[in-house]
Parts: structure tokens; sequence; C-alpha cells
């Protein structure tokens, strides 16, 4: 299933992803409890974060906050 910013804030489960205004995609995948967050085509994970972090992205002259939690990754626009 895929969102767009239309839709945040939302929460994304694994295998899901946020498509961004600029057309930037956030996804992640669950690693040992953590989330490790991928930005478009990325091998590497951009940042691994477990629930109650968070990591913010600044893409396309815009602010997201990427927040893990309990059910998934929150991504909402600052």
């Amino acid at each position: 299933m895929s969102h767009t910013e239309a839709d945040l804030p939302a929460v994304i489960h694994e295998a899901e992803f946020v498509i961004l205004s600029d057309g930037t995609q956030v996804r992640y995948e669950e690693s040992g409890g953590a989330r490790d967050v991928f930005v478009n085509d990325e091998w590497s994970a951009r940042a691994t974060l477990f629930p109650g972090s968070d990591y913010c992205l600044e893409t396309g002259g815009c602010t997201y906050m990427l927040t893990a939690t309990d059910d998934g990754l929150r991504v909402e626009k600052s």
C-alpha cells in the first residue's frame, strides 16, 4: 500500500511507503524491533529508529519528521 503527502500524518507499516510531494519515497524494514528507514532506492538505511526515536528528513524544500512507533513509522510534515 502506498500513501501520498496528502495522507500525512500517516503511520506506515513494513512493505508500505509514502511518496512525498517532490517524488521522494520513504519506507522502512523491521530489524530486531527497530525500523531501518530507506529513502528512494537506497541500499543502506538512512536511519535506524527504535520506538520513540525520530529522524528529521529534509527534501524538496520541506521538512518531515519520521518517528518510530510500536505500530510502524509515523511520517508527518513539520
